[in-house]
């Protein structure tokens, strides 16, 4: 599906996202500038087909877990709008018969917005009955705050579904292809970052007779940060593909450096290499370095994705004289070149950097302006 962005309204994610930096996945797509209101606004969605002709009859959903799904449906423009809707991002379903439909994050302003969504994946026998979806919670690391979000969903037309975090809408490929016939489905699995305390999912999923969303409670997983007393800080890394990106972490002064290939550093050490997955890499500090830390992510391989999404987050522990909690991305990555150096786009994120004091106080700040180079290692890099 193609997505075309007008006004000042409306900002949209695809395959996998969050938001801000409340922590989430995947890559953002082009937004216009401007909007910023509080109030409600309009949203108006026009549906073309792959010719780029107007969609009559095309139905759009928008909701959220705190809002019903609203549906209406186009009209011979190919236009529909929604009135009044609260400031917020929405899960939204585009979706027509005799095409597949599309899963797509809308993000309403106090002002009038546009979308244009294109439906370009022909349908010759799509599901005659509503979507059937599963979700569930695997996987818990408490250390990390991390869980796996995993399900499966039948009587589809699409590969991807919506999955919500405490309302917050994120697309989530499915990880098999799906036939565009009858009875059609697949899995899906996405690794999530916790917010501290009770955290609620539920999947949406569309087709071209209605839009569920499951389950009508939300599944519940519960959160609570550790508060040992043996770190100081723990950097967490995870993205939303089968690619293979890295956690480095240099301590103050670039004095030591923690990365795949030296992951244990006088100050802390990288738990793991996750070369296959989705994450967490995590590095943890145990002692009470004073200075400014620099965290930096690079892409090393794509393997055979074009674009993923990684997202960092920083929790302190019982060393800390001050509790933090937060979340950096989604980063997208669109290239890779494993240990290029120096440390700079498009192959490299720095997110943040750590400043910390003599007493273990933990601040998080915007990454400086140092040019990190190859010979601010311990040892030389090698290859995997």
């Amino acid at each position: 599906m193609q997505r075309k962005w007008g006004l000042v309204a409306v900002v949209a994610v695809g395959m996998l996202l969050l938001v801000g930096c409340e922590g989430g996945y995947g890559p953002t797509l082009p937004s216009p500038d401007g909007g910023g209101g509080v109030g409600p606004g309009q949203l108006c969605i026009t549906v073309l087909d792959g010719n780029g002709d107007p969609l009559e009859d095309a139905y759009v959903y928008v909701g959220t877990s705190q809002t019903p799904l609203q549906r209406s449906e186009t009209g011979s423009d190919g236009v529909v709008c929604f009135e009044n809707l609260a400031a917020g991002q929405y899960a939204m379903t585009v979706a027509a018969v005799g095409w597949a439909t599309d899963h797509s994050v809308v993000e309403v302003t106090g002002e009038d917005g546009s979308v244009t969504v294109t439906l370009d994946q022909p349908v010759t026998a799509g599901p005659t009955e509503c979507p059937v979806a599963t979700l569930e919670a695997n996987d818990l690391d408490e250390d990390a705050g991390t869980v796996m979000i995993e399900g499966t969903v039948t009587n589809t037309d699409s590969d991807t579904v919506l999955i919500l975090q405490d309302g917050q809408p994120v697309v989530v490929e499915l990880g098999q292809p799906v036939a565009v016939q009858v009875g059609a489905g697949g899995s899906f699995s996405q690794l999530f970052f916790l917010r501290p305390g009770v955290n609620r999912f539920q999947v949406v999923v569309g087709n071209a007779v209605c839009t569920i969303r499951h389950p009508e409670e939300p599944l519940e997983v519960n959160w609570t940060p550790p508060a040992g007393s043996d770190f100081l800080f723990r950097v967490t890394l995870t993205w939303n593909a089968q690619t293979d990106p890295d956690l480095h972490t240099w301590m103050p002064n670039l004095s030591e450096h923690s990365s795949y290939w030296n992951e244990e550093i006088s100050a802390g050490e990288l738990d793991v290499d996750n070369t296959t997955g989705f994450g967490p890499e995590n590095f943890t500090a145990r002692q009470i370095a004073e200075g400014r830390w620099r965290v930096a992510i690079n892409s090393y391989s794509m393997d055979s994705v074009e674009r993923y999404a990684a997202n960092v987050r920083v929790i302190t522990g019982g060393l800390a004289q001050n509790s933090l909690v937060r979340t950096f991305g989604p980063h997208t990555f669109t290239t890779s070149n494993g240990e290029d150096y120096p440390v700079e786009p498009p192959n490299w994120w720095r997110p943040f950097d750590i400043i910390v004091s003599a007493d273990g106080n933990v601040s998080v700040v915007s990454p400086d302006n140092i040019v990190i180079n190859e010979d601010a290692d311990v040892t030389a890099a090698s290859a995997k």
